[in-house]
């Protein structure tokens, strides 16, 4: 290819080679530069580079769409799609870039492709064979419109001003360029990918502020002060790495950077064994880490994120603030905590009634507020439930919007809607370790068991810094069973000294182990926290479980010397 930055992109699945290839042809007959010969397709970790050069410098990208695509759930032309996609964050939303074309009959709004693509319209070349009036629209496209360079102050534009809940206010990150020793073109391929795939999982979140790769590539291969780089670019948060590679084994250095104080927040290396053949593997699984640790409702960027607004009356909070403020409740899951943060998202919805992040987060604590027996709002399920639904409407592409709701639908015991509502927002957002454990728990407590369970382990894989409630699905499990002894190691584990539930569980297990001194201790810790548990606890955990299980919980209760009001111990009988 002479010219990239003129050229078309042509990404497919590799059993529709012959339709790519005749559109190629044609679009080449009319003049059109096209990067699709098959003689360039070497393999391994250049090939890869080299593609990705080519999706950042290409003019057009234009992404075949099929049942081949349709059929496969894993494979590289996805990683393409992610890569336009990544790169529109920078482009200006009339910008001419992506050209989906379909080549059969794949129904547009069931297709599986990125949402960014149903935002442009659709070409249909049955088996690929172009019309006159298709070549004839990119060559003009082709003279009349160039890819959008980054902004002035370098920030990458994500979201459309005119939307009052989603402006271009925030706190940014930018992804700086990874750094390795050494000269191994292998290494700095992966280096390379790597960071664009940490990109891409950051901008899963809808409420992060992720610079667009072009904005930091000028810093390549060279030092870069962290706080000139915020200035320069316009980012609060700078993440940075940087490679070494010893015979097969391979360390990565990560750091977090407040670019205003230049202090760390959070550094990890994570040493593995290097094999080009398997980078693919090994860049899923550190980037989903990386992600996850940094991103998640748990992670290191919503703590400072909310810290930076905790202080502030509920009512002066912007929208997106209050969303920020909403993330410190499930740090410190507590009534007072709950109470300011809803109160914020509440002004924050009538501000921004379009806003999905702050009908999500609203819906998420008002369930909350039921399920956990705080009573600060009544019909608070309900309330939960509209909101979630509103969130959806606002912002179907968020994986917030779908995890609000499937907690919604679990306590109105709608038990289909709310496994269909967790898959889409897994789907949405798999490197989310806050929603696949939370949702996984849930799963396990409808009896979908096995998918739960899966769902709770990937996300203590994600983050080994995990907060304790994640082990609650292995006490429930454990406990369920009848095995005491590993139940009370898993709930011990919990370590959340002010979370009513683990002392509960606490107080069955050691009833059931018969020892009758650690049970006393656990029980003066619940009646601490929740003073009116005798009369109403019963009903509360009626609300996450089974009648049998919560027969098999009162059971340990008594064992253990928590009595329960007259009321309710007649419905605890065995």
């Amino acid at each position: 290819m002479t010219d990239p930055g003129n050229a078309v992109f042509l990404s497919y699945a590799s059993q529709d080679a012959k339709a790519a290839q005749q559109l190629c042809n044609a679009l080449r007959a009319a003049g059109v530069e096209v990067w699709f010969d098959q003689s360039e397709l070497r393999g391994g970790d250049a090939w890869d580079a080299l593609i990705r050069k080519q999706v950042r410098d290409c003019a057009l990208f234009v992404p075949l769409i099929s049942a081949n695509t349709e059929a496969r759930s894993e494979a590289y032309f996805r990683r393409e799609w992610n890569l336009a996609v990544n790169r529109m964050l920078d482009m200006a939303e009339d910008q001419s870039f992506l050209l989906p074309v379909v080549i059969d009959e794949t129904p547009e709004n069931t297709a599986r492709v990125p949402e960014r693509f149903r935002e442009r319209q659709w070409t249909r070349l049955p088996g690929g064979l172009p019309s006159g009036e298709f070549t004839a629209r990119v060559a003009q496209l082709l003279e009349t419109d160039r890819p959008i360079a980054p902004t002035a102050s370098g920030v990458a534009r994500r979201t459309a001003v005119a939307d009052p809940g989603r402006s271009e206010e925030g706190f940014w990150v930018a992804v700086l360029p990874f750094k390795c020793a050494g000269s191994n073109a292998d290494l700095a391929a992966f280096a390379e990918a790597l960071a664009d795939e940490i990109i891409t999982g950051l901008c899963r979140f809808s409420y992060l502020r992720v610079i667009a790769r072009s904005s930091t590539s000028r810093y390549t291969g060279g030092a870069a002060d962290v706080r000139a780089v915020g200035r320069d670019v316009g980012a609060r948060y700078a993440i940075e790495g940087s490679l070494r590679q010893a015979g097969p084994r391979l360390r990565l250095a990560m750091q977090l950077v407040d670019t205003v104080s230049g202090a760390h927040l959070w550094a990890e290396s994570y040493e593995r064994g290097f094999n080009s053949e398997a980078a693919f593997e090994l860049q899923d699984e550190l980037a989903s880490r990386i992600v996850s640790t940094i991103a998640d409702l748990h992670g290191i960027l919503p703590r400072s994120l909310s810290e930076l607004v905790r202080s502030r009356p509920p009512e002066e909070l912007s929208p997106y603030e209050a969303v920020l403020r909403s993330f410190s409740y499930p740090q410190r899951p507590s009534p007072e905590e709950l109470a300011p943060a809803r109160a914020g998202l509440e002004s924050a919805v009538r501000k921004a009634p379009s806003n999905g992040d702050a009908w999500a987060m609203l819906s998420f604590l008002c369930v909350q507020d039921y399920a956990h027996g705080f009573k600060l709002q009544v019909d608070a399920l309900a309330c939960g439930l509209a909101a979630a639904q509103r969130a959806v409407e606002a912002a179907p592409n968020s994986h917030l919007s779908y995890y609000a709701l499937a907690q919604a639908l679990f306590f109105h015991k709608e038990i289909q809607s709310f496994r269909n509502a967790v898959e889409r927002a897994i789907a949405l957002n798999p490197m989310d370790g806050n929603s696949l454990a939370f949702l996984g728990e849930m799963l396990v407590y409808s009896g979908s068991s096995e998918r739960g369970l899966e769902l709770a382990t990937r996300a203590k894989r994600l983050n080994p810094s995990h907060p304790g409630w994640y082990w609650y699905v292995d006490v429930y499990n454990a406990y369920r069973r009848g095995d005491n002894t590993r139940a009370l190691g898993f709930v011990l584990n919990v370590n959340l000294p002010d979370h009513w539930p683990m002392h509960m569980f606490l107080i069955a297990v050691y009833g059931q182990l018969a020892d009758t001194a650690a049970a006393s201790k656990a029980v003066r810790q619940l009646l601490r926290i929740r003073p009116d548990f005798p009369a109403t606890g019963r009903a509360d955990v009626e609300k996450w479980w089974d009648a049998g299980f919560v027969a098999q919980l009162a059971d340990g209760w008594r064992k253990g010397g928590l009595k329960m009001e007259p009321a309710i111990a007649t419905h605890t009988s065995l």
